[in-house]
């Protein structure tokens, strides 16, 4: 007998994220365990595309967060209440921020290595460890000797990230072309994920959420049998029901 039996289709996933975002670090972490979790998660691919909240922040800085923050006006009373807020959806998360260790410098780099992840197939890897070296490791990636070791460390190629450090164009185009993207979809903010290029979920939404709108789409890529798509017999077969058997 002939196996007609087709694989499902995959779910693919987008996600824009800056590195500097520590909502996309919470947002990370919680769809990536919902994904573990679903009975359909080896079928969903996800990639990483590249947002700035600050393209205008400096290569490098001798400034803390708090005094970045406070010279462009944040109240360091709602920034105080608003890392509460992170440190208790972290923590359920099994992640501990570091506030005070985050050095306030420009992404754009840091973004590059996560397009030259993307080819050699380890940018989840990297990602999570520039999420862990920002906001755990005080890690500063704009220092090109650190951000080489940091992205080592997590798999990259040293040769990907020598390319990176010495050619100030190698993918940047790339990291442009995702900004770009992300403002002809409308994006204002991260994370935001884009489910099957059809769908947009923005933030960093509880596990229910992702949950919720992952298997909806997964269903619709792969709906179930019905009597309607299926291929009539010639007569009616024998039958059991609620009431019995036709014997």
């Amino acid at each position: 007998m002939t196996d007609t039996t087709t694989a499902p289709a995959r779910l693919g996933i987008d996600v824009w994220l800056d590195v500097a975002c520590p909502f996309c670090v919470v947002g990370e972490k919680r769809i990536s365990s919902v994904i573990d979790a679903l009975p359909f998660g080896e079928a969903v691919d996800v990639r990483f595309h590249s947002f700035q909240l600050n393209p205008d922040a400096p290569e490098r800085t001798t400034q803390s967060q708090a005094e970045y923050l406070a010279a462009k006006g944040f109240d360091p009373a709602r920034l105080e209440a608003g890392h509460r807020h992170l440190d208790a959806q972290a923590a359920e998360l099994g992640f501990a921020f570091d506030h005070d260790s985050v050095v306030p410098v420009n992404t754009f780099t840091a973004h590059r290595m996560i397009q030259a992840a993307a080819a050699e197939g380890v940018q989840e890897q990297v990602v999570d460890a520039l999420f862990t070296g920002y906001f755990q490791d005080g890690l500063d990636v704009g220092d090109a000797d650190a951000l080489k070791a940091a992205v080592v460390a997590a798999g990259l190629s040293t040769q990907a990230a020598d390319r990176v450090i010495a050619d100030p164009e190698a993918h940047a185009d790339a990291v442009r072309d995702d900004v770009a993207e992300a403002r002809r979809l409308g994006i204002q903010g991260v994370p935001f994920y884009v489910l099957d290029g059809r769908y947009g979920v923005s933030g960093a939404q509880p596990a229910e959420v992702f949950e919720q709108a992952l298997t909806q789409v997964y269903d619709e890529l792969n709906p179930k049998p019905t009597l309607q798509n299926l291929t009539p017999a010639s007569a009616d077969g024998d039958t059991c029901g609620p009431d019995g058997c036709a014997v």
